[in-house]
């Protein structure tokens, strides 16, 4: 291809998550002599990637400020278009062209592909990670949805490409069948790999769970299974790996009492963000994912890398099951939910089987994302 490629990433925060993991990884192992990328941010909040990422590229900032009042947030939904488009024009035009502007973040896409287009950047990517709102927040009310329809309006007139994690999540940002599904460099093979982390069981149920402690990732359903658990199996554990979403955040302090108030505190280990999570699976008997709403979770992927089994709430995309993906209803309960695991393992006891993840491959994925922000694709 030549020339190098200027790709622009943005986000709303460079936090540890899923999205965010799928910027680190083209950064991490694309030649920086053929994509340049730089990032930038709807927040003043340092997250946890941007020292790595300062080693790869540039960082900057459209800081969005947070409302306080009712009314300025109503307002605020919609005026953020506007200041985010004409921030992004100031930037764009002070700025070495970009090649590719590439937008993660569902709800503030369109005033950054809006100026993307104004500014004669050729490769316009708007991407969606969730199949829907998330449930009992201000994404439920009528003028959010009426907000949403007017960024669909914006990105099917100004994108050039227009993907979601699924084909739903396709449809929910840009109207059914004008956006199309794609892979994400998700899974590190050289970091999830059960050749250098392998199996170790003791004959007991370990669960484990990773994300941010929030009721979207529902941990507190968790922790009702692992007590359903202990009452048959008082010597199963179980390990949670995440953070608060921020510290106004009380999800988490409701779990840490749920565990005290159920006597658990000898069974239930809280590790930090930055744990070794391919060790912990390596121990584990199953990942829980009782999610309310997810786009496409990518450490279901990293666990089915590791052959650790994959037990998930109905309300997640199946798009995720490479083979070792049991999908429940939440509205069957903890306890059925616990019966359904002790089930498993009497079927098909503790050793791990592995699946083919080729197709999930962050290099093959890569060189495909090149293409597309060169034109070619």
């Amino acid at each position: 291809m030549g020339n190098q490629i200027r790709v622009l990433q943005v986000n709303k925060d460079f936090k540890k998550g899923g999205v965010q993991a799928e910027i680190m990884y083209p950064a991490r192992i694309i030649d920086k002599d053929r994509v340049q990328f730089d990032v930038m941010l709807l927040s003043d909040t340092v997250g946890f990637y941007e020292k790595e990422f300062s080693k790869y590229g540039n960082i900057y900032r459209i800081p969005l400020k947070k409302k306080s009042t009712r009314l300025a947030r109503v307002c605020d939904v919609f005026l953020s278009y506007f200041f985010i488009k004409r921030e992004m024009v100031r930037f764009l035009k002070t700025h070495k062209p970009y090649d590719a502007i590439h937008c993660h973040d569902m709800n503030k896409n369109a005033g950054c592909i809006a100026a993307a287009k104004k500014c004669g950047v050729p490769v316009r990517i708007a991407y969606c990670a969730v199949n829907k709102p998330g449930n009992n927040s201000y994404k439920d009310r009528l003028y959010f949805k009426f907000y949403l329809k007017l960024c669909s309006f914006v990105l099917n007139r100004c994108c050039t490409h227009k993907f979601g994690v699924t084909q739903n999540a396709a449809d929910y940002a840009f109207g059914k069948g004008k956006g199309v599904p794609i892979k994400n460099p998700t899974v590190d093979f050289n970091k999830f790999n059960p050749e250098k982390y392998p199996q170790s069981f003791d004959g007991n149920i370990h669960l484990l769970m990773v994300g941010s402690y929030s009721s979207r990732k529902n941990q507190k359903f968790g922790i009702e299974v692992f007590k359903e658990l202990q009452e048959k199996l008082p010597d199963a554990t179980m390990t949670f790996i995440g953070y608060p979403r921020s510290d106004k955040e009380t999800y988490f302090s409701e779990m840490q009492q749920m565990v005290k108030e159920y006597n658990l505190q000898d069974k239930v280990l809280f590790l930090p963000q930055d744990a070794n999570i391919p060790e912990e699976m390596a121990k584990a008997t199953f990942l829980l994912i009782p999610s309310l709403q997810e786009g496409l979770p990518n450490v279901a992927l990293e666990a089915q890398k590791m052959g650790l089994p994959c037990v998930i709430s109905t309300d997640v995309s199946n798009d995720c099951d490479c083979g070792l993906c049991t999908f429940l209803p939440l509205s069957a309960g903890p306890k059925y939910w616990s019966e359904q695991l002790i089930d498993y393992v009497n079927n098909n006891g503790f050793e791990r089987r592995y699946v083919d993840m080729s197709e999930w491959d962050n290099r093959k994925i890569c060189e495909d994302y090149i293409k597309i922000w060169s034109g070619v694709l």
